[in-house]
């Protein structure tokens, strides 16, 4: 039932009037296997081939993707992408394991493990009861134009997961959780469309997973059910293998780059819902009526490494953005993009590996020039320019380098106490909201030091966080546990 981005099935039938009670749980879900081709059609399957493709659509990358899957709980997904490699995970219903090209093989430990030998029990639809502990219809919700009942289970283990069943034709078109991974509880949704029978079987082509500002397109090819495979189609690859025979080891950090020379600058170690993911060093410096922002990183997002190689802005004396240039590896993908800024414009060619191509943007002589998520650092130009003496709104147009322009405001909410692991700071903090080009609400926090210094930094619909080094993050306290009754 929760094969988030693989097994969501879907139906074309009436389920239950409008203006009806909510119904159970276990009706709507018994309901649900039954419209997607009923129970014994799912029995007649043993095993299970899916080919499609995968677009991870900010970064542009495209790939392959194959799962394969068998009773009872067996799968392996194998995923390849253009610039980056192979990417494997799979499950034989005791350990569950992943390797990829930038990251190696790794087990699976704890709830992360817990959720993957989950997702791959075969027929999961028929095994809700066996799978999770509880089952509720907790409300109703629309989603897009479907007027659709809300259904929470409730593992043994790890984060509830909530179904969104459309009111009329019993279709799974949205599914919402918490997963636990190497980078911490990160939020999901996962969106179903274009619905087609296969075999005997109704169920989506077209999956979109939404997490942390990311999003990823599957689009399912071809269905195939009772394939004859190979006995050794489950088994872990030799890498996994040695993991399996060794003590677990601990993960090794990502590479930190050395403190640049500057006449000011710093480091920020940047935190994505508490978990280390990036590291940035940068320099500002200012001679000869210019400004220039300059620096470099890197990052893990899940199983993709960025090399930030250069990010820099250079301005006039007033702010206004003279060049910029940001070059970026997203794995092997190289991504770069040059700017110049005159008489409104901003003149850009970008390189995402196949050679040059122009683009032309509108863009306000004072504009904050920014990227569209790492690094952080060129915000320093804007704790450098935003009023510290008034709590009025400050409006600041913010060009994307290489995206658009778009209005931001900002608020100076005041002087006030922070708390680090080894000390308390009194520092200004600043607050930026706005829309992405892509038309997405975003809100920022900066708390900066009377030099204008970013010490820490905040946007909470992505749990990142950002420290300047010297200021090390405080934890929060963890939250009480409960326990979750059984029904």
């Amino acid at each position: 039932m929760n094969k988030l981005l693989l097994t969501v099935l879907a139906a074309s039938l009436p389920l239950f009037c409008a203006d009806e009670a909510l119904p159970k749980a276990d009706t709507i879900l018994d309901h649900y296997v039954e419209v997607t081709g009923g129970k014994a059609a799912y029995e007649k399957h043993h095993t299970e081939v899916m080919h499609g493709t995968m677009e991870i659509t900010a970064q542009g990358l495209k790939g392959s993707m194959t799962v394969y899957q068998a009773e009872p709980d067996k799968n392996r997904v194998i995923v390849e992408l253009e610039g980056i490699g192979k990417i494997e995970s799979g499950s034989d219903g005791a350990i569950a394991w992943e390797t990829n090209p930038l990251q190696g093989p790794r087990l699976k430990d704890g709830v992360e493990k817990e959720d993957a030998l989950r997702d791959a029990s075969f027929n999961s639809s028929l095994l809700w009861r066996k799978l999770y502990a509880k089952a509720e219809t907790v409300g109703t919700e629309k989603v897009g134009d479907h007027e659709c009942y809300k259904v929470m289970l409730t593992p043994k283990e790890g984060k509830p997961i909530t179904h969104f069943f459309d009111k009329k034709s019993g279709l799974l078109v949205k599914t919402a959780t918490t997963r636990t991974t190497q980078l911490g509880d990160i939020s999901a949704e996962i969106f179903a469309d274009d619905y087609k029978k296969d075999g005997d079987i109704i169920a989506p082509h077209k999956l979109t997973n939404k997490f942390a500002g990311q999003e990823i397109q599957i689009t399912v090819q071809s269905m195939e059910y009772n394939v004859d495979l190979p006995m050794d189609r489950f088994e872990p690859p030799d890498d996994i293998k040695a993991l399996m025979k060794k003590a677990p080891a601990v993960a090794k950090a990502a590479n930190v780059p050395a403190a640049a020379p500057a006449s000011d600058g710093g480091k920020l170690t940047i935190f994505m819902n508490g978990k280390p993911m990036a590291s940035e060093t940068y320099s500002v410096q200012k001679s000869a009526g210019k400004i220039e922002v300059n620096g470099s990183g890197n990052a893990m997002m899940g199983p993709i490494k960025i090399d930030i190689e250069q990010f820099k802005v250079v301005t006039n004396d007033k702010f206004q953005p003279v060049e910029a240039a940001a070059k970026a590896k997203l794995g092997q993908v190289q991504m770069n993009v040059k700017t110049e800024f005159a008489d409104g414009k901003a003149k850009s060619n970008i390189d995402q590996g196949k050679g040059p191509e122009p683009k032309e943007d509108a863009v306000s002589a004072d504009a904050l020039v920014v990227n569209a998520q790492l690094p952080m650092y060129p915000w320093t130009l804007l704790a450098m320019r935003a009023d510290l003496k008034t709590q009025d709104a400050q409006q600041f147009p913010i060009y994307v380098i290489g995206q658009a322009e778009v209005p931001g405001t900002v608020v100076f909410k005041g002087r006030e106490s922070v708390e680090f692991q080894d000390k308390t700071v009194e520092l200004n903090h600043l607050n930026v909201s706005g829309k992405t080009p892509q038309g997405q609400a975003l809100s920022l926090d900066f708390w900066v030091d009377d030099q204008r210094k970013i010490i820490k930094l905040a946007v909470p619909s992505m749990g990142v966080e950002g420290y300047q080094d010297g200021f090390n993050r405080k934890a929060p306290p963890e939250a009480p546990k409960s326990n979750v009754s059984q029904n």
